[in-house]
């Protein structure tokens, strides 16, 4: 693609995780950042919605005379210059609010990884420093013209976290917190109202897996399963729109069953809802998906 999540961008985020002071490295990650957000802003034209309405004012020299209306009132009140009525088209930007759920278990880390897998990677390599770009990027890219909000969820949800109590810092920090408790994370903002607020709302999930307890009991897994797409099936049907960005690290986790279901039946079960699922290799740039998907996603009804 045109814009490159690059290694040094990931190793940038990944010495600032290490050391919060570091201020060459995070200036670094978030410039870089910045470049990929309004780069991919301008390529897929993601613009605020808006909504067309016409205003009829007294005619002041500007705008169309709107005839009917001035007719009426010069039956009414008689021919005068103060019952012209001009008419305005007038364009109102809908406010555009986006939810980003980043997925902070343990299965995200190089450490986890390391232990568990028996690979040997960098943090830079990890799926958290692919997804942790991807996100900055689209905070940057869209800061001035989306509010937006972040949950971050291992075993309990953190947030919400805004530009205003210091959303940027709280994602670079993480560095994995036991399951994948989604099913926590959307009941969190369900429990602060986000659900409601006015305009266009969309939820990003970033994930690795499918939602777990992490002790891989079956019976325990099912349930946080079958919840979480119940609380999934509640804000959508509140008019939020599901962008869920599921991260393809490698075979072993992309076809593990957690409870009742794999990641690929996992997806299915939430386009099936009206949600939009994206599939990412994480070897390919994860901003570019995050992106197109939300173009996609604001188009849907």
């Amino acid at each position: 693609m045109i814009f490159d999540d690059g290694l040094e961008l990931r190793e940038s985020c990944a010495r600032c995780m290490a050391d919060p002071a570091d201020v060459e490295s995070y200036d670094t990650l978030m410039n870089g950042c910045r470049i990929i957000g309004r780069g991919f802003l301008r390529l897929y034209s993601i613009m605020p919605s808006m909504n067309t309405r016409m205003v009829y004012s007294n005619y002041v020299g500007g705008g169309m005379i709107s005839f009917n209306k001035t007719i009426s009132g010069f039956s009414q009140k008689g021919k005068s210059l103060d019952e012209i009525v001009a008419r305005y088209r007038v364009r109102d930007v809908k406010k555009l609010s986006l939810a980003i759920m980043y997925d902070d278990s343990n299965s995200m880390t190089a450490w986890w990884r390391i232990k568990n897998m028996g690979v040997r990677i960098s943090e830079a390599q990890a799926p958290q420093s692919y997804a942790k770009v991807a996100c900055l990027a689209l905070m940057e890219g869209l800061g001035k013209t989306a509010d937006i909000s972040l949950w971050t969820y291992g075993s309990r949800p953190e947030g919400p976290f805004t530009a205003n109590n210091n959303m940027y810092r709280q994602l670079i920090s993480r560095n994995g917190s036991g399951g994948t408790r989604l099913d926590l994370a959307l009941q969190s903002l369900l429990d602060v109202g986000w659900h409601r607020k006015p305009g266009t709302k969309v939820a990003i999930i970033l994930t690795d897996g499918v939602p777990e307890v992490g002790r891989s009991v079956y019976a325990e897994d099912v349930l946080v399963n079958v919840k979480a797409l119940d609380l999934l099936r509640s804000i959508m049907g509140s008019k939020v729109k599901v962008l869920y960005i599921q991260l393809h690290t490698d075979d072993s986790r992309r076809y593990k069953k957690c409870g009742g279901y794999t990641m690929k039946e996992f997806g299915e079960a939430i386009e099936k809802m009206g949600g939009l699922v994206m599939n990412v290799d994480t070897a390919n740039h994860i901003s570019d998906s995050l992106f197109k998907g939300l173009r996609q996603v604001l188009k849907l009804r």
